[in-house]
């Protein structure tokens, strides 16, 4: 009867402190960092015709598979006119920017 008592005693402990463990900020963190990459987006809407500038984006997190083909330098970005409309929270690719030189010197 004492050992049964001592297993139940033991589970629980092992139990709160495995819900403890898995709900700490710190663990939804890593967890966050495990499933996300780091990525650049758009800060607000950005219409079509609009030149993009840095305060226009952001670096987020977001999945991956929002990220394939986007452009991630931001560098590249800076100065880039936009063809299409695009919300808040979105990535850029390389078929909805273009370059107008007259403007970039």
């Amino acid at each position: 009867m004492r050992n049964k008592l001592i297993v139940k005693i033991m589970s629980a402990i092992f139990f709160y402190a495995f819900v403890a463990l898995f709900s700490s900020e710190f663990f939804l963190q890593r967890l966050d960092q495990l499933f996300t990459v780091s990525a650049w987006v758009t800060k607000s809407d950005i219409t079509a015709g609009q030149i993009i500038t840095p305060d226009l984006l952001i670096e987020t997190r977001i999945l991956p598979n929002q990220i394939y083909g986007s452009i991630q330098n931001r560098d590249v970005l800076i100065g880039q006119t936009l063809i299409v409309h695009k919300q808040a929270g979105h990535t850029i690719y390389l078929n909805e920017v273009v370059t107008i030189d007259g403007l970039a010197h």
